[in-house]
């Protein structure tokens, strides 16, 4: 038996991630809707805690999807899913993100939930359908 090198073996655990980041991102959309009511309760401790940790996961997914995009030789301006690009991605990303953390510290809770609804939601969909098309990248170099 052969020895597996270095770089094999990161090939195969980026595939593994991957896996793990489509399950992950599937059950998220579900969580963001729920979350959105949830913000409408009295105690606003709860929804904030998932919240960061909705964020936290996404950033995750951000770094994924870049070194995905590295070890796949991806161009970051390739157009991949709904006239999209990894780079115009993680634009959207970041600018969902960046309105969440201000409506947070301004406690304007009524603008948080329209930013999950309406930007949120809708970039973890496409976030899926980005996902589904680097899989597809990655399942092509392992045959």
């Amino acid at each position: 038996m052969e020895p597996v090198s270095e770089d094999k073996k990161q090939f195969d655990e980026l595939g593994v991630l991957l896996k793990e980041m489509k399950d992950y991102l599937s059950n998220l959309e579900p969580g963001c809707q729920e979350l959105s009511v949830k913000f409408h309760e009295a105690d606003k401790s709860r929804p904030l805690e998932k919240l960061t940790q909705i964020m936290e996961g996404l950033n995750f997914y951000q770094k994924l999807l870049k070194s995905a995009a590295i070890v796949l030789t991806i161009d970051f301006s390739e157009i991949l899913y709904e006239k999209l690009s990894v780079s115009s991605l993680l634009d959207q990303l970041c600018q969902t993100f960046a309105s969440i953390f201000e409506a947070t510290e301004n406690e304007d809770f009524s603008l948080l939930t329209d930013i999950i609804e309406y930007d949120l939601i809708p970039a973890i969909a496409i976030s899926q359908g980005m996902l589904a098309v680097v899989q597809v990248r990655y399942e092509e170099r392992v045959i």
